[in-house]
């Protein structure tokens, strides 16, 4: 694992850590980082190319876990209702597995097409919004 991996890895675990259980089951909270990364890719990639990015991540890690891949979406809101339902189907535990490795296989295919640094610069923002945006809703 070479820097910029140890980086995005540092980076996406503090996107996950950094929210709170919304359910019962914590499936909303899972799904945060997936809209803070669809509201800083979206307008540079586009919401189909978001998609496609997603499902290849989700056919790769489908390997690991079957019950992740499904039909293409071509809308992050459909994306996301349909991931939100397959991780509340499973355990808590294996959707947090699920969902860490569908994180870290699409972050590490965004790299490989745009580049490991700016891959982390848009992590990070990420990172940031979360954190402004629980300061702003815990007021």
């Amino acid at each position: 694992m070479d820097k910029h991996d140890d980086k995005r890895q540092q980076l996406l675990v503090a996107m996950t850590a950094s929210c709170g259980a919304s359910t019962r089951d914590g499936t909303l909270s899972l799904l945060q980082p997936w809209s803070r990364l669809a509201r800083h890719l979206s307008p540079l990639i586009g919401e189909s190319g978001f998609c496609a990015l997603f499902g290849r991540a989700a056919r790769l890690v489908s390997a690991r876990f079957d019950w992740v891949a499904g039909p293409s979406f071509k809308t992050i809101e459909s994306l996301l209702g349909a991931l939100g339902e397959r991780l509340a189907s499973v355990g808590a535990e294996q959707a947090r597995a699920a969902n860490t490795a569908l994180l870290d296989t699409f972050t590490r295919l965004l790299a490989d097409l745009i580049g490991e640094a700016l891959t982390i610069r848009l992590l990070h923002s990420a990172a940031l919004s979360t954190g402004e945006q629980n300061a702003q809703e815990q007021k």
